[in-house]
């Protein structure tokens, strides 16, 4: 697993060992990643971690996005083929979708602001460029509707950036990105105001938030 930095210092945080090359990093596999922040979040008290559970639609209240409708993954990909099956709703202050792309829950968070009108274009995302995708992902990182912030190569796809390359970094720093873009959205202490500065490298947000995210290739 790649990544490149300055990224690597949110794997220090993690405690995870890398070997280290001139601008990037390298984890020895993906899974030991993966693994490690799940089994981190998961010890929160207040994380629950729902599987095989797909968002089928948006909760909007007056223009502004209020929750997600959720059924059994299986299901939602099977409508053609079986009756009908009740989905459950979850209420939330703040959305944060980060579908990814492609494949059939690819971008599907903007694609449904699509087609209920609250955004006018979904693009999709250009083709691969290494140099400027990362860049462009963290960069693009935002707020798009009220109440509702979208990470990750989502991203791509409602702003016609690049695909991914083969690195990890700005998947990272999108993600700590749209964390402090959520904690600005309820009004909590967050490292884009400079109310907070915490254990998220604020500078790497600050630096991920400004146009151009010049600092990103450092």
């Amino acid at each position: 697993m790649v990544v490149r930095k300055p990224a690597h210092l949110f794997l220090d945080e993690l405690n995870i060992e890398y070997d280290e090359l001139d601008n990037y990093v390298v984890i020895k596999h993906a899974a030991l990643f993966t693994s490690t922040i799940m089994s981190r979040l998961l010890a929160r008290p207040n994380v629950k971690l729902f599987n095989a559970v797909a968002v089928e639609d948006l909760i909007v209240k007056s223009g502004r996005v209020s929750g997600v409708v959720t059924n059994w993954a299986l299901v939602s990909m099977n409508h053609d083929t079986q009756s009908c099956m009740d989905p459950n709703v979850m209420e939330a202050k703040v959305v944060v979708s980060s579908c990814g792309h492609d494949g059939p829950f690819g971008a599907t968070g903007v694609k449904r602001l699509l087609d209920i009108g609250l955004i006018k274009n979904v693009p999709g995302m250009s083709a691969l460029d290494m140099n400027t995708a990362e860049d462009a992902i963290v960069r693009l990182t935002r707020e798009v509707v009220p109440g509702m912030i979208v990470t990750g190569m989502e991203v791509a796809e409602i702003d016609g950036a690049p695909r991914m390359g083969p690195t990890f970094g700005a998947m990272m720093l999108s993600g700590q990105k749209a964390a402090h873009l959520a904690l600005k959205a309820l009004g909590l202490p967050n490292a884009l105001e400079e109310t907070e500065t915490g254990k998220l490298q604020p500078d790497l947000v600050l630096a991920a938030a400004a146009e151009g995210a010049e600092t990103v290739d450092a």
